[in-house]
């Protein structure tokens, strides 16, 4: 932290410095030109005083009178080659030419003030003048102030990158736990910090993580829990067969076995189809035709009843667009998990429907079965996830259905959810 601190006191502190002294040079510089021939006028003066002194003949320690009105009048008086005053550095050019001519000149003095010189009559000499009580606790007052500034620059500083390192060091420990494999773990900063933006995608971050790896998990254990019934169903079935000596028996064991394998079938296609979901390319749609994708999914929907002996009466959307951005294959496929589960639960009656909300597409299916609890809403689209009463595992699915309509509706850019039905069951909807 305290490499931190000085490199952004240095930072801050020269330019600041700069600053003030640049501040009080032109400061002093305006208040110089303004009071520029008041100033000369009381040097001229000075000067006067001081040359009758020095060019009375009949005053022998003229010497000594000057350092009488020295005490007095607190200033400092100095005889010096008008060529070297001529070339002084500080003085600038129009100065010099009001030296040379003979008239009051004046310079900067170091530490604040100035130094006024005139030329002593048609001589090759100058006499120069200087105010040293205004000005000797000019430097401590400069020094004074620079300290003020400096001691609060340091406290402003201090008071803005404490609680950065704080939550710089919240952040760095969060990070190194995330890496250790803790995914629990979340970024504690002031609400008012300015890494609050940063930890709240952090969090995000590992939430997202945890969340991934718990649905791994879940999904392991899913997935083995599936293959363990039908592989039971068919060690079980096939041990029968080979023992019975009825070839009817057996017949309707190798039958059952045929259905424990198309659900093992059927579980396979659906993890790939999830998996290939959940690493898809970015989404890239296309314009294809609304009445040809609805009319897909429908008859789709109407053969599965037929084959399943089921009869619900399926209503077609009423108003449809022209074309659908998206991509087909992979929505006409949740589609037909959905109207799938609607029929295999409603009671009499499905309705689907096909909305444009501005420069979005929403597409429902209505059912009149019992719904669902809207507690229990979210969790169904994870994987293997089942309700327990109405809509368990005695009626039919693996629990991959809605996992796939979510994976589906997030590739096209959307958000898949369920909630009630006008008809008075569930809606499932898909909008992106």
């Amino acid at each position: 932290m305290l490499r931190l601190f000085l490199r952004l006191y240095l930072f801050l502190m020269l330019p600041a410095t700069a600053a003030f002294v640049l501040f009080m040079y032109v400061t002093d510089q305006v208040m110089v030109q303004l009071h520029a021939e008041e100033q000369r006028a009381r040097a001229g003066v000075a000067f006067d005083r001081a040359e009758r002194i020095i060019t009375n003949t009949r005053v022998p320690d003229w010497q000594g009178r000057l350092k009488e009105i020295e005490k007095t009048f607190r200033v400092e008086h100095q005889i010096v080659p008008l060529d070297r005053a001529l070339d002084d550095f500080f003085m600038s050019p129009s100065e010099r030419e009001r030296l040379r001519v003979g008239d009051v000149a004046f310079r900067d003095r170091p530490g604040g003030g100035a130094v006024y010189l005139r030329r002593i009559g048609q001589t090759d000499r100058a006499l120069r003048i200087e105010w040293v009580g205004a000005y000797e606790y000019l430097t401590v007052y400069y020094a004074i102030i620079l300290a003020l500034v400096t001691l609060g620059l340091c406290a402003i500083l201090w008071r803005w990158t404490h609680p950065l390192w704080r939550d710089l060091e919240s952040l760095k420990a969060a990070t190194a736990r995330v890496g250790e494999g803790d995914f629990g773990v979340r970024a504690q900063v002031g609400k008012a910090s300015l890494l609050k933006p940063i930890a709240d995608a952090f969090n995000v971050m590992a939430g997202r993580v945890q969340a991934l790896l718990q649905s791994h998990r879940d999904m392991e254990q899913g997935v083995a829990h599936e293959l363990r019934t039908p592989l039971a169903q068919l060690k079980f079935d096939l041990e029968l067969a080979r023992t019975s000596a009825d070839a009817g028996d057996r017949e309707l064991r190798f039958t059952a076995m045929e259905r424990d394998v198309v659900d093992l079938e059927e579980l396979v296609a659906e993890l790939l189809l999830l998996a290939n979901l959940r690493e898809a390319p970015p989404y890239n749609p296309q314009e294809v035709p609304a009445v040809q994708l609805v009319d897909d999914v429908l008859r789709r929907a109407q053969e599965e009843m037929r084959a399943t002996g089921r009869s619900i009466a399926i209503d077609a959307p009423r108003h449809l667009p022209e074309s659908i951005a998206c991509d087909a294959k992979f929505l006409s496929r949740a589609l037909a998990n959905v109207l799938r589960n609607a029929v295999r639960y409603a009671k009499s009656r499905v309705a689907m429907t096909v909305e444009r909300a501005g420069s979005h597409t929403v597409i429902s299916v209505d059912d009149d079965g019992p719904g669902v609890p809207p507690g229990e809403r979210h969790r169904l689209f994870e994987p293997f996830t089942r309700l327990e009463n109405s809509r368990g595992r005695d009626s039919g699915g693996v629990g991959l259905g809605l996992a796939i309509v979510k994976s589906v509706a997030e590739w096209h850019g959307g958000e898949a959810n369920i909630s009630d039905s006008p008809l008075g069951g569930a809606r499932v909807s898909i909008r992106w």
